[in-house]
């Protein structure tokens, strides 16, 4: 039997939850494009020096969806750099040299988890700037 890879889930109101996306890339695409609520699109690639780097995925229609302020913030901590907005939910995943994709490193998933509330309010985090 093979494992399953982990993965998160970051909902708009910051919510953040284990995905078991499977082994096979059609097992990760169907649970992948379920969780997003669409077709799936790799839409930022953070390579680290060392260890495992991270994929950040969101839905191929995102464009109509409000902005997901906890996942830019995650890309953004991961980074060091600013100007990633994210739209929709979004499912952030390890991934290989060879493109495949692997679970999330523990140190990324706790940093994850420790920038997005522990009981979200079930409401989008929006700004206005007057």
């Amino acid at each position: 039997m093979t494992a399953t890879i982990r993965a998160l889930h970051i909902d708009l109101d910051g919510s953040v939850r284990d995905l078991d996306i499977g082994a096979t890339l059609d097992q990760q695409s169907k649970v992948i494009g379920r969780a997003l609520l669409d077709s799936v699109e790799a839409v930022e690639y953070i390579r680290r020096p060392t260890g495992t780097s991270i994929v950040v995925l969101a839905g191929e229609h995102r464009e109509r969806k409000l902005p997901n302020f906890y996942a830019g913030l995650a890309v953004h901590i991961l980074t060091g750099s600013l100007g990633h907005e994210l739209q929709g939910p979004v499912v952030f995943a390890g991934y290989t040299r060879n493109g495949e994709l692997t679970a999330l490193p523990e140190d990324v998933a706790a940093e994850i988890r420790d920038l997005c509330p522990a009981d979200p309010d079930g409401i989008p985090a929006i700004v206005r700037i007057h």
